[in-house]
């Protein structure tokens, strides 16, 4: 009787100790697996995720400068001739779009 249950034990220790090798290429292709969807839906040019609102400040801004004021990362400088945004900085949080007083800055769902 202790033969069968030493057998036992031994095919439980290798099924775990199985799992325990098996489970971080698992969890390996399957997080490649995410990042390759997440690539897919990031576009080529920018890196922002697709669906995601940009703004933008029109050419017939005044350069009152309270939208790079309210802006919460200053991704927003004066640039030529007017106040342009940073898409690298700008986390989309839409505060510039709201703020402008003149409403000069637009707001599109890039697709």
């Amino acid at each position: 009787m202790a033969e069968t249950d030493l057998k036992l034990t031994r095919r439980k220790f290798i099924i775990a100790g199985s799992a325990a090798i098996a489970s971080p290429l698992f969890m390996d292709a399957s997080g490649s697996m995410a990042a390759i969807k997440t690539a897919e839906t990031r576009t080529t040019e920018t890196g922002i995720p697709k669906g995601t609102r940009i703004y933008f400040i029109k050419p017939s801004c005044i350069g009152c400068q309270v939208c790079r004021t309210f802006c919460p990362v200053k991704a927003i400088h004066f640039g030529d001739g007017g106040n342009e945004i940073d898409q690298k900085k700008c986390i989309h949080c839409g505060t510039c779009y709201r703020e402008c007083p003149i409403s000069v800055i637009s707001e599109t769902i890039l697709s």
